[in-house]
């Protein structure tokens, strides 16, 4: 899996408010059993924060919820759909707010 690639959400539950995760790892650490992933929800879901990227996905708007990363063991299993390259920037942006607070 590679960084910014998009993949269904695994989690039918989860899925009305996120229905995409995004890869946020980089894909030279691919000797780890885990990949760090941040959901895709609806951008109606929520007030975007200063941490959240705003996308279009699959004709939907979408955020791109960098406070809600987390890491997963199923990086092998998921079946890749597309990805945000278009968005690294912004998404990058989003991680260096979330670390450093600027």
């Amino acid at each position: 899996m590679r960084q910014f690639d998009v993949v269904r959400n695994p989690k039918a539950d989860r899925q009305p408010y996120a229905p995409f995760l995004v890869s946020l790892q980089s894909h030279y650490l691919d000797d780890f059993d885990t990949v760090v992933i941040a959901p895709m929800i609806e951008a109606a879901a929520r007030v975007p924060t200063r941490v959240d990227v705003a996308v279009e996905f699959e004709g939907r708007r979408l955020l791109v919820a960098v406070s809600e990363l987390t890491s997963t063991a199923l990086a092998s299993h998921l079946h890749i759909i597309g990805d945000l390259k278009a968005n690294e920037d912004d998404i990058r942006r989003a991680l260096d707010r979330l670390f450093t607070g600027f």
